[in-house]
């Protein structure tokens, strides 16, 4: 399995995301946790590149049908459970509010017992984050109508979800841009522009290798000329992110 766990890696390094998915796909029967949380990482980014939201989101299922085998096999792998939960929502199309609320909790878990596995795991602290900042997010009638039908929203401030940024980029430092777009964007949240125009540029300062990556130089570029700093825009400039 060593092989093709090391051969898995050094496609994903150079981001060869079809060559590695019809690579990993020949092993997809095989028994190994550590191909099927790859197969389902890299299924999930051949994702994000289709455009038609039918496909994209029936391959966001065969990821998560690849996560859920993972999980299966070794319930004590940080992947194994990061990429459970980061997948997990997909499932929940049309099933309503109940069983969405009560899936986002069971998203929760599965991050912090990611994290419990590997504290050092910038990604999942990215990903408490973000789960945090969506539902800090939440309109208030929102949680009013949920807690009254069902059950409460998850309670989460901005300011815990710029603590889970922060953590992630005290671990590694330019990791993802998207957690450098996260950070300016609870700051903004949190009304402190100077600290939000300074990381919504560091943004920018990320070569484009992703589709994610780009959304978040569109999303940084947008709030950047709201906040009059258009005349700021740099061209992309390479951070090592490895």
């Amino acid at each position: 399995m060593l092989n093709i766990t090391e051969k898995a890696d050094e496609l994903y390094s150079s981001y060869k995301i079809q060559e590695l998915y019809d690579y990993l796909h020949e092993h997809k029967e095989v028994l190994n946790d550590e191909i099927q949380w790859r197969l389902a990482r890299v299924t999930h980014d051949r994702a994000k590149h289709e455009k038609d939201k039918h496909k994209r989101h029936n391959s966001m299922l065969e990821a998560f049908s690849y996560a859920e085998k993972a999980l299966q096999l070794n319930s004590n792998s940080p992947h194994c459970h990061r990429w459970y939960g980061a997948l997990l929502h997909f499932t929940t199309e049309g099933i309503g509010l109940k069983n969405k609320i009560h899936t986002a909790y069971k998203v929760r878990e599965h991050f912090d017992k990611a994290l419990e596995l590997d504290p050092e795991d910038a990604i999942s602290l990215h990903s408490i984050g973000y789960w945090c900042f969506v539902f800090a997010e939440r309109p208030w009638y929102q949680r009013k109508i949920a807690s009254a039908l069902f059950e409460a929203l998850p309670e989460t401030t901005y300011d815990e979800a710029l603590e889970w940024f922060l953590k992630a980029e005290k671990i590694k430092e330019n990791f993802m841009c998207t957690n450098i777009l996260m950070i300016g964007k609870t700051y903004m949240r949190l009304h402190n522009k100077e600290k939000a125009v300074e990381f919504l540029q560091k943004t920018l300062e990320f070569k484009i290798m992703t589709p994610d990556d780009e959304q978040s130089h569109k999303e940084a570029e947008e709030m950047l000329k709201h906040l009059g700093h258009g005349h700021l825009l740099k061209s992309c400039l390479h951070v090592d992110a490895s």
